[in-house]
């Protein structure tokens, strides 16, 4: 499984602070929706290097340039895209 490029549908969304371009700023977003490749896969959940977010409306949130653990409680499907 191990760099596979995956696609993680959340059971429930998970709510994320996202920088403004240009700005200081930032927003709130419910993420519904990660793409990634899998770094690693453990008992407790997936480690992914991050491809792009979704939130819960389908729009892409992004570029990401980052690496998250997935607990896979949180996890309602996942997909291969790779």
């Amino acid at each position: 499984m191990k760099g596979n490029k995956v696609e993680l549908l959340l059971n429930t969304p998970i709510l994320v602070e996202i920088p403004e371009e240009g700005a200081d700023k930032k927003h709130l977003e419910t993420i519904a929706k990660i793409q990634g490749s899998v770094l690693e896969s453990q008992e407790g959940g997936i480690t992914l290097e991050l491809i792009a977010l979704f939130n819960d409306r389908g729009h892409k949130l992004g570029p990401v340039r980052r690496w998250v653990f997935v607990p896979f409680h949180k996890i309602d499907h996942v997909f291969s895209l790779s």
